[in-house]
């Protein structure tokens, strides 16, 4: 702001000289008469927030009564003459700051997540270097160690039981003698079951994935019982509404064997039809071929559960299946509480480790192996085949030819030796 002070013989001159220096846009800040005149204080540029300021520090000369009329005065005639002048065009607000552009955020979302992967990717790679070095030094400082673990691999035996069954070898024990004992052990940890369905009687259903052979089977169990009993004894039933001509199959062998079959399509027939079979000493269910992802299974276990019937499950499996189908599988089907284990199609399988290693995991018994389709000479129980499985299954690994990649090997029992020496 410009402020000058004028001194005149009276109030016209001074407002004349004021528009003079100052021009039509001053502004009168105040004005008191002097012994020879006037004085006039008036600025250009005026900001109305100072007139306050200014007027507390001009307040002691205007002290008397007359000459704040006067200033009043002067003031007024001063507001109307800027007010006559043309106002000044608006300065136009700064426009606001603009927003950080959306991509720039996704940019750095992008970025940061590039840096995660590449961390974790340099991680895994971290410990698969690792892996692979606690895997060398272990053929090295214990290669009878080593050598058991890449031989049951190759049996197919999963990986936390293969390393429980080596750890329990004297270290000092030569290759064959380790062998042996850990074929024993392994054989040893195999639950058996003592009872046989043919004997044992009462109401059994089959249940397992689609294409494990549960109608073959019970078409076995059911030539086994008749073989050993009386037709009159025997009850068969199909739940399978789901495959085409999946009943049909079973009614084949019933009619072959000449035991009486019915369809029961929900819980209620199924309760009608073991009402109907309650005479009878074995009862067995075929029930629907499904994938263990197959959201209907629900369904099936429902219709297993019929009031005033005891119905035990029994889980059939493929031997020909890989580890991770057959966990999956077990993880699934234990919600219909299988009680034992059927073990099918050893004679199409490359490896019996995975099947057997399962059993041992989960603690369910095997109760028959099933190695061909014919009916019922290819059904075995399992509990006297014990050494005849372990046999066959050193022989099936023998015969294959494969050994396990180094990689892998390192992959699966690398990490252990890593996480046992931390």
């Amino acid at each position: 702001m410009n402020i000058r002070r004028y001194v005149a013989d009276d109030m016209r001159e001074a407002l004349t000289s004021i528009r003079a220096d100052l021009g039509e846009d001053a502004v009168m800040l105040s004005s008191r008469k002097l012994t020879n005149g006037v004085e006039v204080i008036a600025a250009v540029d005026y900001d109305g927030s100072l007139f306050g300021d200014v007027k507390a520090v001009a307040g002691d000369r205007a002290a008397d009564e007359a000459s704040a009329r006067e200033l009043g005065e002067y003031e007024q005639a001063a507001r109307r003459v800027a007010a006559a002048q043309p106002a000044a065009a608006p300065q136009p607000a700064p426009p606001p700051a603009p927003p950080a552009p959306a991509f720039e955020t996704a940019l750095d979302e992008t970025a940061e997540t590039t840096v995660a992967h590449e961390i974790k990717d340099l991680r895994r790679l971290l410990e698969t270097q690792l892996a692979s070095l606690a895997w060398n030094d272990l053929n090295r400082q214990a290669p009878v160690r080593a050598r058991l673990l890449r031989e049951l691999a190759k049996l197919g035996v999963d990986t936390a039981l293969a390393a429980e069954l080596a750890d329990g070898v004297p270290p000092e024990s030569a290759y064959q003698e380790a062998m042996r004992l850990v074929v024993r052990r392994f054989g040893e940890r195999l639950p058996l079951a003592a009872w046989d369905v043919a004997d044992e009687g009462g109401v059994f259903a089959i249940v397992g994935p689609t294409g494990v052979g549960k109608t073959t089977s019970i078409a076995k169990i059911a030539a086994r019982f008749v073989l050993r009993h009386s037709v009159d004894q025997l009850g068969l039933v199909s739940t399978d509404t789901y495959r085409v001509g999946a009943r049909h199959q079973l009614s084949n062998f019933a009619r072959i064997l000449r035991a009486p079959m019915h369809v029961a399509e929900n819980a209620a027939d199924l309760r009608r039809v073991l009402d109907g079979f309650a005479h009878k000493k074995l009862v067995l269910i075929d029930t629907a071929g499904m994938s263990q992802r197959d959201v209907r299974l629900a369904n099936q276990f429902t219709t297993l559960k019929v009031e005033g019937h005891s119905v035990r499950t029994i889980l059939a499996l493929s031997a020909g299946a890989d580890r991770g189908c057959l966990a999956e599988a077990l993880k699934v089907f234990d919600a219909a509480r299988p009680e034992a284990l059927i073990v099918t199609k050893l004679d199409e399988a490359a490896t019996l480790g995975g099947v057997l290693s399962l059993a041992i995991g989960s603690g369910l018994p095997v109760a028959y192996l099933s190695d061909g389709q014919r009916v019922p000479e290819d059904l075995h129980r399992a509990a006297p085949k014990r050494f005849w499985l372990l046999h066959n299954a050193l022989k099936l690994s023998a015969s294959s030819g494969a050994a396990p990649d180094e990689n892998e090997l390192a992959a699966r029992f690398g990490h252990m030796e890593l996480a046992a020496n931390a």
